[in-house]
């Protein structure tokens, strides 16, 4: 497991710090669900309770895989419990895939030269995973025209 500055120390880490970095997608969601209309048609009609729509969407969460976190804002569906897993970049509800699968997400974050990373693009041929599913929030989230649909004042996340 690497270590260092961004990288979670499941090694050392207080147990306190590790839910922390464990609970920023569910902190992340609700955070654009109570600041940014976020709701997806999936999840039935929006109640006009707040506290009503958060019950509901931490129970999804509840039942989503677990994002594990690798580095910074990348994160990894613990499920399946199979090779192949992609990494996304989660902050709040734009989830985007950072590479096919760890392997993948290393050879991508760490050791393009600058000039490689102008030539990459993100992976298209993920695997999709219960919940985190990247178009739906990616569809929610942004406009027909690419643009962000929500306020872009800053969020809960670094």
């Amino acid at each position: 497991m690497p270590t260092g500055k961004h990288f979670p120390d499941w090694r050392a880490c207080d147990e306190p710090h590790l839910n922390d970095w464990l609970n920023r997608p569910r902190e992340g969601v609700l955070f654009d669900v109570a600041h940014n209309d976020f709701w997806l048609t999936e999840w039935g009609d929006r109640p006009s309770d707040l506290a009503e729509a958060n019950v509901i969407v931490n129970r999804l969460i509840d039942d989503a895989p677990k994002l594990i976190p690798i580095y910074m804002h990348r994160m990894m569906p613990s499920e399946p419990s199979t090779e192949g897993n992609p990494v996304f970049s989660v902050h709040q509800t734009d989830i985007i895939a950072y590479g096919v699968d760890l392997t993948d997400y290393f050879a991508q974050e760490f050791t393009f030269t600058e000039d490689e990373k102008d030539d990459w693009t993100l992976p298209h041929n993920v695997r999709p995973i219960r919940f985190w599913d990247i178009d739906r929030f990616q569809d929610t989230r942004w406009g027909d025209d690419g643009s962000c649909v929500f306020d872009n004042s800053p969020g809960i996340l670094p």
